[in-house]
């Protein structure tokens, strides 16, 4: 039975804000790394697109990286007031906020606040440096607090909630497909900007880069997600027959719909760029961004409104 209480739909809303502001850090920082590898063209490197470009993918990330900081915040006091049972004022008891901090639910938001501040502190550090032109690639600092800030934020799917009970491969699998989605959802944002503001010959090198990238991503969340639906549902029929199996579906078939406008993309609109602009592949990307966020609202509604029958 799926929770609709306040509390519940308060940190569903909490959790949404806090993916959507990481998986834009994440990917926009994904799509700056990929405009600056050696197999980009020198016209379509990320030095060269304009500086307003730039200035406002990273103002965006930034302000959505905070937004994301304030919702952990906000889910932590929602945990501490709903095992109080106390109403607004049961949030803000320290007793039983010390409780929830040595618990699962506080190892896991203490990793997702240190893969935002890390993320957060590279791209302040980096910041004049982005805005530079002639980058040759991302500086070493900010590679590394990337890398780390979305192994962090990934790690600590393994650690809350149902997911935390499952074995090691498990775990593991969560991680992968936590990688994978933060990544291909992340970057959309920023590849319609750069189709929406770059020319098309400009762009085009990069996104078919990204294409080639996308074999792995797509790869990787298949495999994990195919796994963790052996581990997390008894058999098929719970996707049809439990709350939480109806939820899941309905994620499987946005990611579904996902991977049928990323073959559209690859396969026909990006090739079709040079002759017949990027309208169309626009369309596209900005359909697909739908899709992401209803993906990510299921993700926040499985771990805040249900969860596995055979696991409650």
């Amino acid at each position: 039975m799926l929770d609709t209480s306040p509390w519940a739909l308060a940190t569903l809303l909490s959790k949404l804000v806090a993916y959507a502001g990481f998986v834009s850090l994440a990917g926009t920082l994904f799509v700056f790394w990929l405009g600056t590898r050696p197999a980009i063209a020198a016209a379509s490197s990320f030095s060269c697109w304009s500086l307003a470009l730039r200035a406002r993918l990273l103002s965006r990330s930034r302000l959505l990286g905070f937004a994301a900081l304030a919702a952990l915040l906000l889910h932590f006091l929602l945990q501490v007031g709903q095992i109080n049972q106390n109403g607004l004022r049961g949030m803000v008891d320290t007793f039983m906020a010390g409780i929830v901090l040595r618990s699962s639910v506080g190892h896991g938001l203490l990793l997702r606040a240190a893969a935002l501040a890390v993320l957060l502190t590279g791209l302040a550090q980096a910041h004049q440096a982005l805005l530079a032109q002639g980058l040759k690639r991302l500086p070493p600092r900010l590679l590394v607090s990337w890398l780390a800030g979305i192994l962090l934020f990934a790690l600590s799917f393994a650690v809350l909630g149902h997911v935390a009970s499952l074995s090691l491969p498990g775990q593991v699998a969560i991680v992968l497909h936590t990688l994978a989605i933060s990544l291909w959802v992340g970057a959309l944002p920023a590849l319609y900007l750069l189709c929406e503001r770059e020319p098309a010959d400009r762009v085009l090198p990069l996104l078919q880069h990204f294409g080639l990238w996308g074999w792995g991503i797509i790869g990787s969340l298949l495999l994990s997600g195919v796994f963790l639906l052996t581990q997390l549902l008894q058999g098929p029929a719970d996707l049809l027959t439990t709350p939480y199996g109806r939820v899941l579906a309905g994620k499987l078939l946005l990611v579904l719909g996902l991977l049928g406008l990323g073959a559209l993309n690859k396969f026909h609109l990006v090739p079709a760029l040079a002759r017949s602009g990027a309208q169309r592949l626009r369309q596209s990307i900005a359909f697909e961004r739908v899709l992401a966020v209803l993906v990510l609202v299921l993700t926040a509604a499985l771990t805040s409104l249900t969860g596995p029958a055979h696991m409650g």
